[in-house]
């Protein structure tokens, strides 16, 4: 429920308007102002369901005037609580809705000075150079914010890049360990041949040092038996 035309004043009429001073562009100012006009516009969705409603209760009233009974809304059942009729809630209602008008106009009188070409160049100038101000915060904004995409794309370029040096750098020590680790197999492997070739080596050396001494020894007991058998002995 909507509350009474008092709080926007008594009267429905509008004030005579007075055009807007240069001070009423400066940033506070607007931003303040539209604020109000942004919680009038609030106000008024409400009022505007009421009166809408009102219009349908009484579209049901006159279509079941012929009944027992008509359906209840939430409206109805808000006007019986307090105990009046329709036409004085419509009244009320309406009342509230001139003053919210009022209240719009008052709100929306310093803004025409935007479209008005009959208004103070003092004004026009004023509204211009806030519009202008507002533009250069949005070029601004926009600015920072390309720049912020910008650096932060940097970021991640150079930490791509970081991370794919670092991974580099990981897989070329992985490549001298492991080259590394097959030239020390390697070294291993041929010390371990070059061993075993050494004692097979010797052990050649040693057996046929050992045929050599046996082939000696055939050919001494030859020459014996030679001695002897020119001796008679056998």
């Amino acid at each position: 429920m909507i509350p009474s035309p008092l709080s926007f004043g008594q009267s429905c009429q509008s004030p005579p308007w007075q055009p807007a001073q240069p001070s009423f562009w400066e940033s506070d100012n607007v931003r303040q102002h539209l604020a109000k006009l942004r919680e009038t516009i609030t106000i008024s969705k409400p009022l505007l369901n009421e009166l809408q409603e009102i219009l349908l209760l009484r579209k049901l009233n006159e279509s079941n005037a012929q009944e027992d009974s008509t359906p209840e809304t939430v409206l109805q059942e808000i006007v019986n609580r307090k105990r009046i009729n329709l036409d004085a809630q419509e009244s009320l209602s309406i009342e509230a809705a001139n003053s919210l008008c009022s209240h719009l106009k008052l709100l929306l009188g310093p803004l025409s000075s935007i479209t008005n070409q009959a208004s103070p160049w003092e004004e026009r100038s004023a509204a211009v150079r806030l519009a202008q101000k507002r533009q250069k915060s949005v070029r601004n904004t926009r600015w920072r914010k390309r720049k912020r995409k910008q650096f932060a794309e940097l970021l991640r370029k150079e930490r791509e890049n970081y991370d794919k040096a670092d991974q580099e750098a990981d897989e070329w020590r992985a490549r001298e360990i492991a080259k590394d680790i097959a030239r020390r197999k390697m070294e291993s492997m041929k010390e371990i041949a070059k061993q075993k070739a050494n004692e097979e080596r010797k052990r050649l050396e040693s057996e046929l040092e050992l045929v050599l001494v046996v082939e000696k020894l055939q050919e001494l007991r030859s020459i014996r038996i030679q001695k002897l058998k020119k001796q008679g002995k056998i």
